[in-house]
Formats: structure tokens, sequence, C-alpha cells
């Protein structure tokens, strides 16, 4: 097996309410989209990385690079698009030079560094058996319908739910196929799909893998006091 991956950090992280882009802020001294590269390619089998960053970070991102324990590994830059979707292909066309169809290709929030190699190398090891798995969270919440007013109107049978994590996992050759197809769609409908629907919609199965680590992804300052707190306690 092996596996190349694609670090999204082209966002804005707007919600964070931080002077900075949200790939930039640090935690413990690294910029978070450092932190999240590093969880990403922790496994042994990774063949190389494309980090995606905004086009206002790109000169500030060959200092995240050379932050990350990486060893050997090439990790390729790239710029974002104006929508994730753009984003991710941007970083994918990186890797049509490199990658082979049977490669597996790990797409990666650039705002989830708690990623556990643990958790990495079963969600990788469920993608190399069945040909694609995310790292998911089953849900375990009442959940409940509210109309457009916030009353409530009616349950929600939560037994098939999961809350979507990262990484995203899937054969180069089918996410080639799946963007292609989605790419075609959209300029049709105007609406984007994620990486996993494209996958599905082309007739290949996505299977989830039980998150058994905290991997939140940093969106909001309480995310980011969590997230400083949970890696003071993994270097406690």
């Amino acid at each position: 097996m092996r596996y190349w991956a694609i670090i999204v950090a082209a966002g804005d992280g707007s919600r964070l309410g931080h002077r900075l882009r949200k790939a930039a802020v640090e935690l413990g001294g690294k910029s978070i989209a450092a932190l999240s590269t590093e969880a990403v390619i922790a496994d042994s089998s990774c063949a190389g990385a494309v980090l995606v960053v905004h086009s206002d970070d790109l000169a500030e991102a060959n200092r995240w690079l050379d932050s990350i324990e990486k060893g050997s590994l090439e990790i390729h830059l790239a710029v974002g698009g104006s929508s994730r979707r753009e984003s991710v292909s941007n970083g994918f066309s990186v890797l049509e030079a490199m990658a082979d169809a049977a490669d597996l290709v790990a797409i990666h929030d650039g705002a989830r560094p708690l990623l556990h190699r643990e958790d990495l190398r079963q969600v990788l090891s469920v993608a190399d058996e069945t040909g694609a798995a995310l790292l998911a969270e089953a849900v375990t919440d009442t959940l409940h319908h509210g109309d457009k007013d916030s009353s409530w109107f009616g349950f929600v049978d939560r037994d098939r739910l999961w809350h979507a994590q990262t990484p995203q996992i899937f054969r180069y050759s089918d996410l080639a196929e799946g963007l292609q197809s989605e790419s075609e769609k959209t300029s049709e409908s105007g609406r984007e799909t994620d990486e996993v629907a494209a996958v599905v919609a082309n007739g290949q199965p996505v299977h989830f893998v039980q998150a058994r680590h905290p991997n939140l992804k940093i969106t909001t300052p309480a995310d980011l006091q969590l997230a400083q707190l949970l890696i003071e306690s993994r270097l406690a």
C-alpha cells in the first residue's frame, strides 16, 4: 500500500475570529496547517503530500513546511481555489505526475491537527481493502428536525447517521474519475458535492471508520482552546 496526502488549508477561517487566517494560527509553536500535515503523513506508507494554501499564505507556507517532521518525504505546495472542491482539484493535479492508478489519496482538512496515528492507520487499512473509506463518528446525540422558525418539527433517526471527518481516502483512479464527473455536473447545475459523493456517484462504495480519538476540526475560538488543551495533554 502507498498513499499520497492532500491537505486543504486554503480557507479564510473567518469564524475563528483571529487576526491570522486559520491555517497560520499556531498551537505549541507550529501552525495549524503544519500540524494537520504532520498528522496525515505520519504513516510509513505515505509517499508524499500536497499542502493547498491561500494565495496570500504561499510565502509563509514555506516556513510551515520547514517546521514539519517529514524526514525525506517531499511536500509540495498548491494554491487553493474559490471553493473547497477547486482547492482539492488543484492539489490533486499536482499528484498527476507522481501517483499510480492503484495508489490511495488521503484528503485531509488543514484544520484537523489532532488526527491520531491509530485512526490514520485504521482508515488507511479499510480504504486499501475496500477502495474507499473516511474517518467518521457515529451520531449518539438525540436529533430533532426544526422548521425555518426554529420550532420543533420532528425526530431524526440517528441509527444510520455519522459525523464525517477526515481523512477521506480513495483509490487514485476512482478519485480522478469522480472529480472529473462531478466537475462536468457542477458546470451544468452550479451545485457542488464533496469527494465522497463524487466517488459514490461513480459506483465506488465508501466505508465509514469510527474514530477512536479526538479529531475535531478547528472552526471557532472554543475549538482552538480545546485543541490546545488536547495537544498539551498528549505531550504531558
